[in-house]
């Protein structure tokens, strides 16, 4: 019917319709031609190639279809119960509708369901979805909504307003859904009595291969009755022979039924081993299936693990540079604290300076120097001494790191010491000072440096002692020699 040179149709029934078989039909090219859809008559008869049903509730001339200029168009013909396209009527009863366009996938009704409350009987309707096919073979489906709804979207409609989707698919989507469930449900029974039938044939064989058995049995059994009768009906054989033919005739049986068992038992372990054999292809098939499966897995698991180690490298060559950033960062960074230190301490001996400047003053050095000797001198350089050492001590304890400022005391105190022991020197005598300044130099090393600095509070106590001490004598000698 495809290669049909004219457009056709096919009725397909629903659910809740009257029952019909699929109807297959050409649809003519004008209207005068159209194909009538209605009761059956006398002339009129159903077939699979009209549209003529024969249900009560449908008109004679119920409704016409036909195609014009690429469009399938149906019209309902003055009928008594009308004619509904996606549950749309078409017009009143008994009124003559215009043509209305209709497409594949339309769900046809034709008539509505009467009930005779006489006889309690039920009528039923023409449901049916109907499928619509041109010259060329192609199907007439509804237009796409999609550029009306690309439109709507585009200029922000209202979704209430303008529906995506209207009544009549609804219709058709909701009568689809029915008739997908009810075929579902036809093919459910179908299964169940296609399995009730198979288990009955399995039953219905097995029984019958017990009664050939049985038969042959029996058949045997008769047979070799009918050789004993006849070998005793003989009067002419004596009675030892009729013994040994009735032996033979007993044994005969019995190879027989051996025999039959023995090739009974053998076709069944055939069978068995056909069922067995029918098993293995299929856990051979499955076992290929499933081996091809896992080959593509195990291909799809290279690929992923190819995936990994290249992101895993990429991962440690970006580890590898953020660690010689973090090490060339650390070195910078360094720097910058022994930069910053060098600072520090280069204000730290501007701050010393500062103070020492502000503890000893030049009047302090000249009212010294006129003394009666050298002891204000001898003190004031001690004081000068102690101001610097406690300066020097603030700023290291301030940094909160003892080996940062042990280092600095370690590079710093020989020149204070130098400094102290060459101003306390020259008081006692310019001459020698740069010898034993030297000579201070010389034995006063880095290791003994700190040392010295812990000690020097008692290094000038002793030398006011001394001084002291000195003034005592020189003052009770100038007495002795005055009296």
């Amino acid at each position: 019917m495809t290669g049909m040179r004219c457009p056709y149709a096919i009725l397909t029934a629903c659910s809740q319709s009257h029952a019909f078989e699929e109807r297959r039909f050409t649809v003519p090219n004008s209207e005068e031609e159209a194909v009538k859809i209605g009761r059956s008559v006398a002339r009129w008869k159903p077939s699979s190639d009209n549209a003529i049903f024969d249900c009560k509730v449908l008109s004679r001339n119920h409704a016409v279809l036909w195609h014009e200029e690429g469009y399938f168009l149906l019209k309902d013909t003055k009928s008594s119960n009308g004619t509904f396209v996606n549950n749309d009527r078409l017009s009143k009863s008994a009124e003559e509708s215009s043509p209305r366009q209709i497409y594949s996938g339309d769900i046809l009704q034709f008539g509505v369901e009467i009930s005779e409350n006489a006889n309690k009987v039920t009528h039923g309707c023409i449901l049916a979805m109907i499928r619509l096919y041109d010259a060329n073979g192609e199907e007439a489906c509804p237009p796409d909504n999609m550029e009306i709804n690309g439109y709507l979207r585009a200029h922000g409609n209202d979704s209430l307003m303008f529906p995506l989707i209207d009544s009549h698919q609804l219709f058709q989507l909701q009568h689809y859904m029915r008739e997908a469930m009810y075929r579902e449900r036809a093919l459910e029974q179908k299964l169940t009595m296609l399995e009730s039938i198979l288990s009955s044939t399995e039953q219905a064989a097995e029984s019958g291969c017990q009664a050939l058995i049985s038969e042959d049995q029996l058949l045997s059994r008769i047979e070799m009755l009918e050789g004993q009768l006849a070998l005793y009906s003989r009067n002419i054989l004596s009675e030892k022979v009729k013994e040994q033919m009735s032996d033979l005739l007993v044994d005969k049986n019995k190879f027989e039924s051996l025999a039959k068992e023995s090739l009974r038992r053998a076709q069944e372990e055939r069978c068995e081993a056909l069922l067995r054999l029918a098993d293995v292809e299929r856990s051979l098939l499955n076992a290929e299936e499933e081996s091809s499966v896992l080959r593509q897995r195990v291909s799809d698991l290279q690929n992923e693990l190819s995936v990994a180690v290249d992101a895993n490298r990429l991962l440690r060559d970006h580890v590898s540079q953020l660690k010689k950033q973090l090490r060339a960062m650390e070195i910078k960074y360094g720097d910058l604290e022994n930069k910053n230190f060098s600072i520090n301490l280069l204000c730290d001996k501007s701050r010393i300076k500062e103070k020492a400047g502000l503890k000893i003053s030049d009047s302090q050095y000249l009212n010294a120097s006129q003394g009666e000797n050298g002891y204000a001198k001898l003190y004031l350089c001690d004081e000068k001494s102690q101001a610097m050492l406690e300066v020097r001590l603030t700023s290291c304890r301030s940094n909160y790191d003892f080996g940062v400022g042990f280092e600095f005391l370690n590079r710093n105190c020989s020149q204070a010491i130098s400094s102290i022991c060459f101003s306390t020197l020259n008081s006692l005598n310019n001459t020698n000072a740069k010898k034993l300044d030297n000579v201070c130099k010389l034995v006063i090393g880095p290791p003994f440096q700190a040392l010295l600095l812990c000690a020097l509070p008692l290094f000038s106590v002793m030398f006011i002692v001394y001084s002291l001490g000195t003034m005592l004598t020189s003052s009770i000698l100038s007495k002795i020699k005055r009296e």
